[in-house]
């Protein structure tokens, strides 16, 4: 599973406001979005590795996530070579298909068109958790609701993120009392073994993820968490000169990038 839990390690994006992280994920989301050349969602690609190296985040965990999003990477690559309509043909694999869509023919287009895609897809995969794993759950909690995010849409949000950490750490010992008891098909079986064994896990980890629930609505309770009344923070947050460079950085990277979208470049 890929471990998420923000970094202990200071670093430049650690020291950043969460708000100013907020704002520039969603500049990264709305730009690769935008864009349709691969041309331009590498570049986006580049600046997300940049920042990921100044973050100091370790690289295996890009490993973990492209190995993780590798069977949804190539089902969209091969759907948008077939079925996306192009202009240039490299070559024809049949005659027409009509009720699926399918011309017959490989076109560049639709090459260029699936790289895309999943360039599209490794951005916004990779820079998701660079928010994730250099702000600590309290501050990006607190980022939210002062972007005037509904509180309770925040505390979902966090408590989910909250919960990833311990739902890895229950699965880590259930696996590790399977093995205390000889059971190491999940490790050493054929893969239908391994499916079915390790879904021999799922039972205790749900039974273990609702108890962990209905402590914490024990605790939301005896707290009143929801009464009307105005609510204060531990924490406090301000901008810097450094969060105020970024976000003027973000929005002209923002206003450049649909500039260019309507005049027409960044489009295959």
């Amino acid at each position: 599973m890929i471990g998420i839990s923000s970094g202990a390690r200071r670093t430049p994006l650690n020291g950043l406001d969460g708000r100013t992280k907020l704002i520039a994920l969603l500049t990264i989301f709305i730009l690769a979005l935008v864009f349709s050349s691969p041309y331009y969602i590498l570049g986006l690609l580049a600046l997300v590795l940049t920042t990921w190296a100044i973050a100091r985040l370790p690289w295996k965990l890009i490993k973990d996530i492209l190995k993780f999003f590798l069977i949804i990477a190539v089902i969209i690559l091969v759907v948008q070579i077939f079925f996306y309509p192009g202009e240039t043909n490299l070559f024809r694999l049949s005659g027409p298909i009509g009720f699926i869509g399918f011309s017959g023919y490989i076109t560049l287009e639709g090459i260029m068109f699936g790289i895309a895609m999943v360039l599209r897809l490794v951005v916004i995969m990779i820079v998701a958790p660079l928010l994730v794993l250099t702000t600590p759950l309290p501050e990006f909690m607190l980022a939210l609701v002062k972007l005037k995010v509904p509180y309770r849409f925040a505390f979902i949000m966090t408590t989910a993120l909250s919960l990833l950490p311990s739902i890895q750490s229950h699965s880590a010992i259930i696996q590790q009392a399977q093995l205390c008891r000889g059971i190491t098909d999940f490790e050493t079986g054929r893969l239908l073994t391994k499916l079915r064994t390790t879904a021999g896990l799922l039972v205790p980890l749900i039974l273990g993820t609702f108890r962990d629930s209905q402590t914490l609505d024990v605790a939301m309770s005896s707290r009143a968490f929801g009464a009307p009344v105005k609510r204060t923070f531990l924490l406090e947050s301000h901008f810097c000169p450094t969060d105020y460079i970024i976000l003027i950085l973000a929005i002209l990277f923002l206003l450049g990038g649909v500039a260019l979208r309507v005049l027409g470049y960044g489009t295959l």
